[in-house]
């Protein structure tokens, strides 16, 4: 059967597409949350567990944070914040929560060494200064829920893993928020099977959330990971990839109500902030992701243009599909996913188009860091 040029763009066309579902069924079909399974966490056996918070400009967040870490039921923990050069009321905030509870350890950073990103340095610091047998790292705007540590630790340990990462269940309660923070988890899980991390090859197939990290100590400390990553401005796809292809096993999953986040309030900081690591989510290439947003608009009214009604009938269902196992997955609204489509692909055209103007400069929490 002979094609014309237009039957052959249709199929290639449909052919990714059907390679983004079948990864949203991968990750449907398999193990993305953390496990129920606890493992032993008497205070005599229990490993002791570095609580690590980088900190600039959080006082807003870290009240929230640090209550849910003093609810939590894991007995074995060390918890340390370093202040980085913030401007607000960080400082108070921690020397508040520090008078009464001794298990807080809190300290200002260094001066932040040329060429560092302020997140790496502050992140470096804390490792140094933390005793645990797991390293667990935070942003400030995580909430836990009161088993989520003995949850991750068990996980890890089951799994022989030297990285577990989490995908926090995101709180979104404007419109803003809810037309621009779920475009993060329909890129992810539509173009990586999470189970795909564990693999021991190919280092593309690696991503990790730096909101919630938790490394091996042992194997942390030899390696030094944000040491290695020093000027890399999205630390924590760059660790995975850099642990995969170093031998190390880790592990990806998405939060289930144990692990949250709101990142943030309106359309443009999330814009600005998703801006800044986006073409990470396609290895590192511009170019892959510019083709990613452009065929996410043409596909549909290619189809239609070209009177391919079965394309286009097929792409809608599959794009549906996607759409609603996301949700699922992420623990998200199907009705949200679904009404905002267009709005997602407007933001995710935001995003794209930042990043592309921004890529001499990365531009984060009052800092400039300049690219090579």
């Amino acid at each position: 059967m002979n094609m014309d040029v237009g039957e052959i763009i249709s199929w290639v066309f449909m052919a990714m597409l059907l390679l983004r579902f079948g990864v949203v069924l991968v990750n449907w079909a398999t193990p993305v949350h953390l496990s129920d399974k606890l493992g032993l966490v008497s205070a005599d056996s229990a490993p002791l567990v570095s609580i690590l918070i980088p900190a600039r400009n959080e006082a807003h967040n870290l009240p929230s944070l640090l209550s849910d870490i003093k609810k939590l039921d894991y007995p074995h923990l060390e918890v340390l914040v370093c202040n980085d050069h913030s401007t607000d009321g960080t400082p108070e905030v921690l020397k508040e929560y520090a008078a009464d509870w001794a298990g807080l350890n809190y300290f200002d950073s260094d001066p932040l060494p040329e060429g560092w990103m302020g997140k790496n340095f502050a992140c470096h610091q804390l490792a140094q200064r933390a005793s645990g047998d797991w390293l667990l790292f935070l942003d400030a705007d995580v909430r836990l829920k009161r088993d989520a540590i003995c949850r991750a630790l068990a996980d890890a340990r089951r799994k022989g893993v030297s990285l577990l990462s989490v995908f926090p269940q995101q709180i979104m309660k404007t419109k803003g928020e809810r037309q621009t923070v779920p475009v993060m988890n329909w890129i992810l899980l539509s173009m990586l099977p999470l189970v795909a991390v564990r693999l021991p090859w190919f280092s593309a197939l690696a991503a990790a959330n730096g909101q919630f990290m938790l490394f091996e100590a042992s194997v942390y400390r030899r390696h030094e990971w944000h040491r290695q990553v020093w000027n890399q401005n999205v630390d924590d796809i760059v660790i995975a990839r850099t642990m995969k292809r170093q031998g190390q096993s880790i592990v990806v999953l998405t939060g289930d109500e144990d692990v949250l986040c709101r990142m943030y309030t309106t359309r443009e900081e999330a814009i600005q902030g998703f801006a800044r690591n986006m073409h990470h989510f396609f290895g590192g290439h511009r170019l892959w992701m510019t083709w990613f947003v452009i065929l996410a608009w043409i596909r549909m009214p290619y189809f239609a243009l070209a009177g391919h009604w079965w394309f286009l009938a097929a792409s809608v269902l599959m794009v549906v599909g996607m759409k609603m196992g996301v949700a699922v997955i992420s623990r998200q609204s199907i009705k949200m996913a679904l009404f905002l489509h267009y709005g997602h692909l407007w933001s995710m055209t935001g995003m794209a188009l930042t990043n592309l103007r921004n890529r001499k400069q990365v531009i984060w929490k009052g800092r400039i860091y300049k690219k090579a």
